[in-house]
């Protein structure tokens, strides 16, 4: 599996066709995209996220921070960068907030115990 820092290697995929157009492009998303739906923090960024139509970053800290799960927002973007990276969120700028939205590939929580 890649190292955690490693994901900034590709920063220019945007789309699961950018990564499918080599092996080992397409390697390393597998293995990003395990890496994101199996840690326990993003794992609950996703939950949290998929029980919203959208949710706004500061409510979405607010509840992880309510939950104990995170005390510093910079580990939420780290985790946040992560999750967009393995195409699980989007993130949407709009009137000066950012919200952020599941992705079909971050659905897979519905399905994670």
């Amino acid at each position: 599996m890649p190292d955690e820092f490693e994901f900034e290697n590709y920063s220019d995929f945007k789309t699961i066709e950018d990564f499918s157009k080599t092996v080992e492009s397409s390697k390393y998303y597998h293995d990003l995209y395990l890496k994101a739906v199996n840690h326990p923090i993003r794992r609950e960024i996703l939950k949290i996220v998929n029980d919203s139509n959208e949710i706004l970053e500061k409510r979405l800290f607010n509840q992880l921070s309510e939950k104990e799960i995170l005390k510093d927002p910079s580990i939420l973007e780290y985790n946040i960068n992560f999750l967009i990276k393995a195409l699980c969120i989007e993130k949407i700028e709009r009137r000066d907030r950012i919200y952020y939205v599941i992705t079909q590939a971050g659905k897979v929580v519905d399905y994670l115990k």
